[in-house]
């Protein structure tokens, strides 16, 4: 078995969330070193133990959330493809996999103006969080990525020999370079 290798490239929604998670650890291992620093020296009251607490939980829930904005996108090993969102993980093994085909990401059940990719299942289509820049107007839904045409189809083309690797029994791997 071998480590998820994410298919769809990194790009700017990336880099604004890794550059966000480094703020933030930068900040958290500061407020923590003033906490300690608060600890040792002085007497503190209950407001400034409670403000220091509610300091690191919020801190940590920041980071959390920022980490996980920083790795949603698709990945895919010998076992499977897993698709990450903000808020979850849906991992399908090869054997459940059909195909991918790409069609209108879902808002609220209805179509918006971007694709997406979407994984087909004998029990209906799952769509992935990598959708397809649109110049057009309407809805749009900010899930994931949101590649270039040429980028989305790489996506799609990789998933595709991914699946055929899988069947025949050597997954490959590696990340899409631009």
């Amino acid at each position: 078995m071998r480590r998820w290798w994410r298919i769809d490239p990194w790009g700017p929604r990336q880099a604004l969330s890794g550059l966000m998670l480094v703020v933030g650890l930068v900040m958290a291992v500061t407020l923590v070193a003033a906490v300690l620093e608060t600890l040792t020296t002085r007497r503190v009251g209950l407001e400034s133990a409670l403000g220091m607490v509610g300091a690191l939980a919020l801190m940590t829930v920041w980071l959390t959330l920022v980490a996980r904005f920083y790795l949603v996108g698709i990945y895919v090993n010998d076992r499977g493809v897993q698709m990450r969102y903000t808020f979850s993980n849906r991992t399908l093994p090869w054997s459940q996999v059909a195909g991918f085909e790409v069609r209108a990401a879902e808002f609220l059940g209805e179509p918006t103006v971007r694709d997406a990719c979407w994984v087909r299942t004998a029990g209906g289509a799952v769509e992935t969080p990598v959708q397809r820049r649109s110049r057009a107007t309407g809805w749009r839904k900010n899930v994931g990525p949101v590649l270039r045409t040429e980028e989305f189809d790489r996506v799609v083309a990789r998933l595709d020999a991914e699946l055929a690797a899988a069947r025949q029994g050597q997954a490959g791997g590696g990340v899409v370079l631009r």
